[in-house]
């Protein structure tokens, strides 16, 4: 793998396929029941457990916007562009904005133990991580020792320090 700038990069799919997959939930699964329990049936126990379960359901998706992270954008030689990243018109969370090289301190791989492919093995994170009032981008989520050498490869392509690290969780 060699990096060749202008790079390009999409760590958001991961984030938009868990939310869309809480939405598909609450649309296709738990509101047409929850329809057929309170007019079909007219069986309001029912129909409260299926509320109970949609509102569980929600505050799940809610963590999720609120916790997971992801950008999409380019890297240049000189400047980061980071675009939003949305789902369904709804603006999710992460950075937006044009960043100089300058302002970041490193590129880090973080190593982790929750998975990142449908093996289930764990995985490497790749950031560029911001100086003070810059925030750090998520770059990709990788399989073991892929991050290694997409970090080493984009922090020479930018000339940024390379940092490897354990993600924490």
């Amino acid at each position: 793998m060699t990096v060749s700038l202008p790079y390009h990069f999409d760590s958001s799919a991961v984030f938009r396929v868990i939310l869309r997959g809480v939405g598909a939930l609450l649309v296709l699964a738990i509101l047409p029941a929850l329809l057929y329990v309170l007019l079909g049936r007219r069986d309001g126990v029912a129909a409260l457990q299926l509320l109970l379960i949609a509102v569980l359901v929600a505050w799940f998706g809610r963590l999720f916007y609120k916790h997971l992270e992801g950008s999409r954008g380019v890297i240049t030689a000189d400047a980061i562009d980071l675009e939003p990243t949305s789902l369904y018109g709804i603006r999710l969370t992460g950075p937006v904005g044009r960043f100089a090289i300058e302002q970041f301190e490193a590129v880090r791989v973080e190593r982790t133990s929750v998975p990142v492919d449908v093996q289930g093995t764990g995985g490497e994170l790749v950031r560029l991580v911001g100086k003070h009032g810059t925030p750090n981008v998520l770059i990709a989520r990788t399989t073991p020792n892929a991050g290694k050498i997409l970090g080493r490869e984009l922090a020479a392509a930018v000339g940024l320090h390379y940092e490897e690290a354990n993600a924490g969780y």
